[in-house]
Parts: structure tokens; C-alpha cells; sequence
């Protein structure tokens, strides 16, 4: 149950095609949508056919394939895991196509988006969606405090104003309506810094900067959140919606919380379960000593497609991921994910049609130079995991720069133990 299986298909293959499995992590309507783009692609061409098998963790059991010379054709991952595939020789290089029809040319994405497939300098994948973040507003929420819904924060200064007025409690004394949390959702522990200018590496250097002054003016910000409302009462309310998102009583969509920082996504469960609710959304405000705020900062990830080293049927495979970079499957896929578009080139149907009124808005974060992605480094992961605790930490009222400065320390023996590693793969032969 726990490994991979091809369900029974409904339609019959036909014969004389190469069947390639293609690994993907996505099951509800997401894995409707991409088994949709899947069957136009069996539909438009007669050498091969693409059999989705959707995966939980994906990459886990990718790993343990390829090491057992059993992979799939294609796989679905995440942008964070390029670097892992690419270190280990888990995956192949895109530039080993370059002479094939369909060869990528990097131009046709945003440039964050290109960044993001690539790993020293070389292209590894292949878009599958991207997504940034943003903060929504209730703008009914807004105006009923007297605040103009036109115009929705941008500073956090702002931000910080507005929450405090937003929050309410009932007879008893407990909190019934939050203006912001930002543990609500918690997913993006180590978000915070974009906001304040910081960022938590330095690719050049291949070092750890979440003790840098923007980062730890980042969590002291996160910590002054939680004191404003009282650390235990203030997780008590993010942890009562914890299994609640995307649902009916969803925090932001039940009217129990009138800002949230969220993916575009967040539109098509609006859409679902409160049509009516007016919402807006905008960039993540800002700390006063960033500059030029007309130049969106914001995190970018995107889901990515890899072809796994040792795969049956190499060229086939990249046939299928080169057709999913074309503009018009992409925003088919993008605007079925309700997400922004990685390409550089929009269409105006795309962007009038589109489900989210604020995909404008994820459309600037993407094309924004300023724009952050996630660290590039196969440490990331274990990086991130430390950023939980952190938050965690802080929140309940520890010293933000000893926290940062801990973590720092040891997220950078991570990196240097990956740095080792990559040095002995990169003199071991090929």
C-alpha cells in the first residue's frame, strides 16, 4: 500500500506504443487536472503513452528506485528537490537533450522560475506549476473597522495596525476573530525573513545567514505577534483551525481571520465554499527599511518534472516534459491549480479568465527581480526542519537572536557536510 502501484486503467493502451511511467504526487482535483494535460498528450502524438501513478513522497521512493535500477520515466517532485537529484546523479541533466526537437530554451520561463530548474549552471527540470505567496484581506472585515478597503496594507507597520484593531474576542474572553497570525497557516516557518530584507543563504558562499540583523528582526516581529495576543492564546486559535484549511471552516474563508499570508489556491476553495466573500490580495508587506516596495519581494517554489537517471525510455521521456513546457499547456495546468504562470510570455485570456481576481498580483511576485526561492542546496531540507523549532521558540517568547544564531551554527555544519559530500561525487567517476 505504501509503494507505488499502476491502478487498472479505464482505456486500453494502444498497441505499438512505449509506455511511460510517470510518478506524480498530486491525487484529488490536482491529479485530475494533470491526468487531463496527461490524456491530451496521448491524444496528440502515437509513439508513446504516459501512465500517471500518483505517489505519495516521491522523492523518497525515487531515490530507493534508481538506486535499485528500477525508476520511473518521469518524475513530479518539488523545485527544493533539483539539487538533491542533480548532486546524487539521481536524475539527468536536460542539456543532455539539447540536440533533440524540444530542446528548452531557458528564456521561455520567468527568471526566477529558470533559476529554480537549474543547479550549478546546468538544467535539471522541467516546470510543473509554480506558486508564490501573498497576503489576502476580507475587504468586508476592512471596511467595517472604518479602514479603506481600497487600499490594503503594504508596510508592517501597516499590517501590525490593522491586526490589533481586527481582533475580537467573545463573552468569555476568548479569541473569536484574529487580524493576522503568523503561524496561521504554519507551514512557511522560514518565510518571515523575505519581508524584512533578509534572506537565510548565500548561494555563493554556500553559508547560513538566518542570524543575519534582517532575520532576526524578522523573528523578533514574529515574537512581538505573539506577545500582542499572548503566546498560548494566540497558538491555541491557529491550532484549532489546524486541520480546518481549505474546508468550509477554513479560518480565512469562515470569517475567522480577516488577513492571511496564502497561495493563490486559496481562490479555488473561496470559489467552493464562500463565492460572496470580498477578498483582495497584495504583496507581504514590508518593513520600512526595505526599499522600493513597487518591486514585489516574495518567495517562489514551483513543482518541477525530472527525468530519473537509469529510466527505461529516456528520449520518450523528455518528449512528454518538453511538451508540458509549451505556454498553452502550462496555463491550462496553472489555471486548473488556480496558480500564476511560470512562463514569461502570459496570454490576456489567461489572465482575464483566471479564477483568482488577484492572480495579477502572484503574476508580479514571479516576474519580480526581487523575488526569494528557496535555498538551491540538497541541505535544504534538514534546514528548514530546524526553522520549525525555531519559530516555535520565538513565539513562546525566546530571544530571537540566540535562537537565529544557534540555528545558523548548525544549519551551516549541515551544509558543510553536504559541501563534503558533494566534493567526493564530483571526484568519483562518472
Amino acid at each position: 500500500a505504501f509503494w507505488p502501484r499502476t491502478p487498472r486503467s479505464r482505456r486500453t493502451i494502444p498497441s505499438g506504443r512505449v509506455v511511460l511511467r510517470y510518478w506524480e504526487k498530486w491525487t484529488g482535483p490536482e491529479g485530475e487536472a494533470i491526468q487531463r494535460v496527461v490524456d491530451r498528450y496521448n491524444e496528440s502524438q502515437d509513439r508513446a503513452w504516459v501512465q500517471r501513478v500518483p505517489v505519495a513522497d516521491p522523492m523518497s521512493k525515487a531515490m530507493v528506485a534508481v538506486g535499485g535500477g528500477d525508476p520511473p520515466d518521469v518524475l513530479g517532485l518539488f523545485s527544493y528537490n533539483v539539487a538533491q537529484f542533480a548532486e546524487a546523479r539521481a536524475a539527468m541533466s536536460l542539456d543532455e537533450f539539447a540536440s533533440r526537437p524540444g530542446a528548452i530554451d531557458p528564456s521561455i520561463y520567468k527568471p526566477a522560475v529558470a533559476r529554480m530548474l537549474s543547479h550549478q549552471g546546468r538544467p535539471w527540470a522541467g516546470v510543473n506549476t509554480c506558486y508564490t505567496l501573498a497576503l489576502y484581506c476580507n475587504r468586508a472585515m476592512l471596511a467595517s473597522i472604518g479602514a479603506d478597503p481600497s487600499r490594503l496594507p503594504r508596510t508592517i507597520d501597516e499590517l501590525d495596525a490593522l491586526a490589533e484593531r481586527l481582533n475580537e474576542r467573545d463573552g468569555a474572553g476568548k479569541l473569536s476573530r484574529v487580524g493576522f497570525l503568523p503561524n496561521l497557516p504554519s507551514w512557511w516557518p522560514y518565510f518571515w525573513p523575505i519581508m524584512f530584507g533578509g534572506s537565510l543563504y548565500d548561494a555563493a558562499r554556500d553559508r547560513a545567514t538566518v542570524a543575519s540583523a534582517e532575520c532576526v528582526r524578522a523573528y523578533e516581529w514574529i515574537g512581538r505577534c505573539a506577545a500582542r495576543i499572548s503566546p498560548a492564546a494566540a497558538g491555541a486559535f491557529a491550532n484549532s483551525y489546524a486541520r480546518s484549511f481549505h474546508s468550509p471552516e477554513d479560518p480565512f474563508i469562515s470569517g475567522h481571520a480577516a488577513m492571511i499570508v496564502q497561495g493563490p489556491w486559496l481562490a479555488n476553495f473561496i470559489r467552493h465554499y464562500n463565492p460572496s466573500l470580498d477578498y483582495a490580495a497584495v504583496p507581504v508587506p514590508l518593513s520600512p527599511e526595505v526599499p522600493d516596495p513597487d518591486q514585489p519581494r516574495g518567495m517562489l517554489e514551483a513543482d518541477v518534472l525530472m527525468i530519473p537517471r537509469g529510466c527505461p525510455h529516456p528520449e520518450e521521456s523528455f518528449a512528454f516534459l518538453s511538451f508540458m513546457q509549451s505556454q498553452e499547456i502550462q496555463e491550462q495546468l496553472a489555471s486548473e491549480h488556480c496558480k500564476s504562470s511560470p512562463m514569461a510570455r502570459v496570454s490576456e485570456d489567461f489572465m482575464r479568465t483566471h479564477a483568482n481576481r488577484s492572480v495579477a498580483v502572484h503574476d508580479a511576485i514571479t516576474a519580480s527581480p526581487r523575488v526569494e526561492v528557496l535555498p538551491q542546496t540538497r541541505a535544504w531540507k534538514p534546514y528548514a526542519d530546524l526553522m520549525i523549532g525555531a519559530f516555535d521558540e520565538v513565539w513562546n517568547g525566546g530571544d530571537a537572536a540566540a535562537i537565529m544564531t544557534r540555528v545558523q551554527s548548525r544549519a551551516q555544519a549541515i551544509l558543510d557536510k553536504a559541501g563534503e559530500l558533494r566534493k567526493r561525487r564530483e571526484g568519483a567517476p562518472a
